[in-house]
């Protein structure tokens, strides 16, 4: 004779509500550290890599300045006339100092305040490694960044570049580190460039006597 089957203990318990299912399963701790570590790993890794990333291009960018204000320093310090092989050695210690993996440009100028024009000049410029020599017309575009030149002086202004390129990721993109260091000469109103060409030493109006130095 076939029995009848008990009843099931859950088949008279109403369903619980969807909202004390959802709170049930947002309290569950259970789980297993395999998968919270895929889901959190990831993120730890871009974190690392992008602090990797920052803190090399902050690095990049001090030992720039440092490198750009003791070139001016050396510079400033000449009494001989200065030569293009003489600036192009500035720049062999510039890659050095900075530990260059990117490409770098340098430029020297020789700069005063022209009194009868009464706008910053160029007595001399040269640029490295086929660069552009600075302008007249774009040394005063910048002449805000530029000090108070008395007549009989002139002033060094050291320029230097860095094109620089992230070694891991390229969140930040390629970045330009440009630095524009003035300095005056230490020992002399002006320190003198030779182009080695022959041709005459570059001085200002007041060297070459067309007005009243001041000295």
């Amino acid at each position: 004779m076939n029995l009848p089957s008990p009843p099931c203990p859950m088949s008279d318990r109403p369903d619980r509500p969807a909202p004390a299912r959802l709170r049930g399963w947002l309290r569950d701790t259970s789980g297993a550290l395999a998968v919270e570590a895929v889901i959190v790993l990831p993120a730890l890794i871009g974190a690392f890599l992008a602090l990797l990333v920052f803190y090399d291009a902050f690095r990049t960018q001090k030992v720039n300045v440092a490198a750009s204000y003791t070139l001016s320093d050396l510079l400033s310090r000449q009494v001989e006339p200065v030569t293009p092989d003489y600036i192009d050695s500035l720049h062999d210690i510039y890659d050095y100092m900075t530990r260059a993996n990117h490409p770098t440009s340098l430029r020297v100028s020789s700069v005063y305040w022209n009194v009868i024009d009464e706008e910053y000049q160029v007595v001399w410029s040269y640029a490295t490694r086929d660069g552009t020599v600075l302008t007249d017309e774009r040394l005063n575009q910048d002449a805000d960044r530029l000090p108070v030149i008395p007549r009989s002086d002139t002033v060094i202004l050291m320029e230097t570049r860095m094109h620089y390129s992230p070694p891991i990721i390229d969140s930040m993109g390629d970045q330009t580190f440009a630095h524009f260091v003035v300095t005056r000469p230490r020992f002399a109103p002006q320190v003198v460039f030779d182009s080695d060409d022959g041709g005459e030493i570059a001085l200002t109006p007041c060297q070459h006597g067309e007005v009243t130095c001041g000295w």
